[in-house]
């Protein structure tokens, strides 16, 4: 059965339930300060009575800006995504801004979908979180004249501003400490559709090769998860027996090493170090728990959102590299 779509109250309903001009109530949901007290509050009442929606397509026609800002990240499950968002968020909301959010599944043509739907909304900029963009995709961006801003990494030598951490300089400091306490035979799992998951890797090759130890990993095609990793760890006891340590590219990860070791009775740390990225809740909680690199995840959020502001206003930014800490947790052995 086809049920009529209700009409939606307008700007003229509310002036007639408020009996006030349709300028007054528009000068109200703009600047509540420039009318009266009491003419506010029974204006703000009849719009909670009717349910109006303001109808914001006259203003960005009108003035070819929507307020709103397009954020595309690849997964919305991860906690580090979420953080990020939650800082995106805060700082849009207290510049008066909203937020559009999209998912591309770590796939670069499903970014370039949700770029292309969001630019279709005319978003004022974009926050992405890729290491890199499809060629369609820049060109699209370049092509609607809006800026925008990578985060969760602040690789040098890149023309967009980037705002995260140095992510390869926090893996090779991890693993350079691992090094440190004693473990030689270190093998790195990850994860590809993971947060730079690449720039990662090379951190750990730089620690390991500047000691003069053999570089081995493992990867897995898909996200990370902890039944992926206690998989994963048994195939590096089987592949790798002599292993006395593991270098994970998230947290999660970690946890399912640190799980498939208790379960096969190997000590941690005295038999195996474990060392994670982002200090996640699942490694925290774990007893041991998880030695990890602790990431400004939220910070993140709110400084690239910050950052994007001002380009959307003409003025230019640098990329900027937020600090990192190293939470040495429990499962590496004591200096």
């Amino acid at each position: 059965m086809y049920m009529q779509k209700n009409r939606r109250p307008t700007l003229q309903d509310v002036a007639e339930l408020v009996g006030v001009t349709k300028m007054t109530v528009s000068r109200y949901l703009r600047n509540p300060e420039r009318v009266a007290k009491e003419t506010g509050k029974r204006i703000q009442l009849a719009v909670n009575d009717l349910g109006y929606v303001p109808n914001r397509v006259p203003d960005i026609l009108s003035n070819g800006a929507s307020r709103t800002i397009g954020v595309v990240v690849p997964s919305m499950k991860h906690p580090v995504f979420q953080y990020v968002i939650e800082g995106i968020e805060a700082a849009a909301e207290a510049s008066g801004y909203e937020v559009m959010l999209a998912h591309s599944g770590f796939e670069l043509d499903s970014e370039e979908q949700r770029i292309q739907t969001l630019l279709s909304f005319n978003v004022d900029g974009l926050i992405l979180a890729e290491s890199h963009h499809s060629q369609r995709s820049l060109r699209m961006i370049e092509t609607a004249g809006i800026p925008f801003i990578d985060v969760l990494d602040a690789e040098e030598g890149e023309e967009s501003p980037r705002v995260g951490i140095d992510n390869e300089l926090a893996a090779l400091s991890m693993v350079a400490l691992m090094i440190e306490r004693g473990y030689k035979k270190i093998v790195c799992l990850s994860a590809r559709k993971g947060i730079q998951t690449d720039t990662k890797i090379k951190g750990y090759i730089a620690a390991m090769e500047e000691e003069g130890l053999v570089p081995k990993s493992l990867s897995a095609k898909s996200e990370s998860s902890v039944s992926l990793a206690r998989k994963m760890m048994r195939k590096v006891l089987d592949r790798y027996p002599e292993t006395d340590a593991v270098f994970c590219t998230d947290d999660e990860l970690a946890a399912g090493v640190l799980l498939e070791c208790q379960n096969q009775d190997i000590s941690v740390p005295e038999e195996m170090g474990i060392a994670g990225v982002h200090a996640l809740d699942i490694g925290q909680s774990m007893m041991p728990r998880v030695a990890s690199i602790v990431t400004p995840d939220r910070e993140t959020g709110e400084k690239a959102t910050y950052a994007l502001l001002e380009m959307i206003q003409g003025n230019t930014t640098q990329s900027l590299s937020l600090d990192f800490e190293i939470d040495e947790g429990e499962t590496l052995v004591s200096p």
